[in-house]
């Protein structure tokens, strides 16, 4: 169950996003999470990661979620006066153990 961090800079409103890793099928279950992000410290303060994630004025969304073959796009609204950077999680997960249709 692999998850990656995506750094999104400067949004505002609705922004269509992609990602891509070859694990992902059109029958993965994907979840995603969105905040808020700093901006980017060079040198990275933490190894690796030149960002950090927090809870701001912002409300932040992720909607949409629809996996294909090797991609996943979805929708982050931003909902603030101005653009704002955002770190996405994203963690591909088995397929379901059953489909139950709904009425």
């Amino acid at each position: 169950m692999p998850t990656f961090r995506m750094f999104v800079p400067k949004r505002h409103g609705r922004s269509l996003l992609h990602f891509r890793a070859p694990q992902i099928t059109p029958q993965s279950v994907i979840h995603i999470s969105a905040t808020e992000a700093s901006e980017v410290f060079d040198p990275p303060p933490i190894s690796g990661q030149s960002f950090f994630g927090f809870i701001g004025n912002a409300s932040i969304t992720v909607q949409n979620v629809s996996p294909g073959n090797g991609v996943v796009d979805f929708i982050v609204f931003v909902d603030f006066a101005s653009p704002l950077n955002v770190v996405t999680d994203i963690t591909i997960m088995d397929p379901p153990e059953q489909i139950i249709m709904g009425t």
